[in-house]
């Protein structure tokens, strides 16, 4: 099963539906093959519940029945939230969660290093800054294998200090509507 070329298709029809492929992955779970899709809204605006995977996978079945006849007959999907721990896939990815803590593994060692864990700083269309122990790090997208948001270890995780003031110096006079500290 070649996912990119599942991916454009799904990415599409969730869109319609309301939805943003955050990742697709394809598993192995004892003789059955599974793909697996982690949804989001389109606007990031709130989580996602059972009833919209659901949606979601109702939505898809019948538009996969047409579009990929052979695939479902080989082939579970199952459809699920991006969880706490969500994958970060795209730039805005990135954007949406710049402050919060992630790990990033590269396929190839960037200056000797493949797993980074640090606070997400500057994003461009071609990489992301992130601060890891106090070293800013810039990670190209295409280099990535993986990367994750890290919100369990935040706690004990040295905070930032060149991404915090970045984001002081930018947010200068605007108020946080979150409720949450910074």
């Amino acid at each position: 099963m070649d996912l990119k070329k599942l991916q454009a298709p799904l990415d599409t029809q969730l869109a319609l539906l309301g939805f943003e492929l955050v990742y697709l992955e394809a598993a192995k779970e004892g003789k059955d093959d599974i793909l697996r899709l982690f949804i989001d809204h389109l606007d990031g605006s709130r989580p996602i519940t059972l009833d919209d995977c659901i949606r979601a996978n109702e939505g898809l079945v019948a538009w996969m029945d047409v579009e990929f006849p052979s695939l479902r007959e080989d082939i579970g999907v199952e459809i699920s939230s991006p969880g706490l721990e969500r994958p970060l896939t795209k730039p805005e990815h990135f954007r949406r969660y710049a402050g919060r803590l992630c790990r990033i593994q590269t396929s190839m060692p960037l200056n000797g290093q493949k797993r980074f864990k640090g606070w997400i700083g500057e994003v461009s269309s071609e990489s992301v800054t992130i601060e890891e122990d106090g070293v800013l790090k810039a990670v190209p997208f295409l280099d990535m294998q993986k990367a994750r948001l890290a919100p369990f270890d935040e706690a004990k995780a040295p905070k930032p200090r060149i991404v915090a003031m970045a984001a002081v110096e930018v947010s200068a006079g605007v108020e946080k509507s979150s409720g949450e500290e910074a």
